[in-house]
């Protein structure tokens, strides 16, 4: 080999030393089960942190996360917000998979050990949606749309039915078919479209410092309130991002907007 090309071969291997040696997502994953279980809680989050940053959506990651920081919030080395991330993992996981009751009682654990441990003029981790937001909850997006299909199809049906019936009993159960079908595709539908627009214009994400005081556009503190309409945000509470700007996010908290930094939320993956 040319005595010139050695010096390039040697760069690339160089180069390509590193990516050869790159765990993928399932041995980082194994990696930092192995350490929460040695009890070395830093090495296990920051792997599990990593994943997240390279874009790593899955349910039993964001638990095992959860777990890594619980670990480290009941340890020497607990930082502020430990609690908040936990809860952050947790909500997550079940964004990722909503019919998993483990985690749903691991959540309101976390959320009543953040409330035990703040004092008792804090506010509390939860607080009510804005209606809209709790009806359109009640029903996933796609059953939304189903049922306004469904409704949609008896508005058919009642048509079909009073023009070939010939019997005024038929023809009134036509009508009837059209009038409670058009109401209800109505109502079904509207819940599609506003489930689709919560889905779109805003984000679900959980605070992750002990208290998070909302603020006005230009940065000023939002005046002090209570109950419902507090303006200041707990640690493990759930907002919805509606806005993000210079390191900064407009966020919905019960029937109150204000702004926070982003590094104060824990912004929820989803698929």
């Amino acid at each position: 080999m040319s005595q010139r090309l050695l010096p390039l071969l040697a760069a690339l291997l160089l180069l390509a030393a590193p990516h050869a040696r790159a765990e993928t997502p399932q041995q980082s994953y194994e990696a930092a089960l192995a350490a929460l279980a040695k009890g070395a809680d830093n090495d296990a989050i920051d792997r599990l942190e990593l994943l997240a940053d390279q874009g790593v959506v899955n349910a039993d990651a964001s638990g095992a996360r959860a777990a890594a920081y619980l670990s480290r919030a009941d340890g020497p080395s607990a930082q502020p917000g430990d609690l908040g991330r936990a809860a952050a993992a947790l909500s997550e996981a079940l964004l990722l998979k909503p019919d998993d009751a483990q985690a749903e009682r691991a959540l309101e654990a976390v959320q009543a050990e953040i409330a035990r441990r703040h004092s008792k003029e804090r506010e509390s981790v939860v607080v009510r949606p804005r209606l809209g937001r709790a009806i359109v909850a009640l029903l996933d997006e796609q059953v939304w749309a189903i049922l306004a299909a469904l409704s949609a199809l008896a508005v058919s049906i009642g048509v079909v039915t009073r023009r070939l019936a010939k019997s005024s009993l038929a023809r009134l159960t036509g009508l009837v078919a059209i009038g409670v079908g058009s109401l209800l595709t109505l109502g079904f539908g509207c819940g599609a479209y506003a489930a689709e627009e919560f889905r779109v214009s805003s984000q679900p994400a959980v605070i992750v410092v002990p208290e998070a005081r909302l603020t006005n556009e230009t940065g000023r503190p939002l005046p002090s309130k209570r109950g419902a309409d507090t303006t200041t945000v707990p640690e493990g509470a759930t907002v919805y991002v509606r806005e993000r700007r210079e390191g900064r996010c407009l966020v919905e908290w019960g029937s109150t907007d204000g702004w926070l930094s982003l590094s104060e939320v824990r912004i929820l993956a989803s698929r």
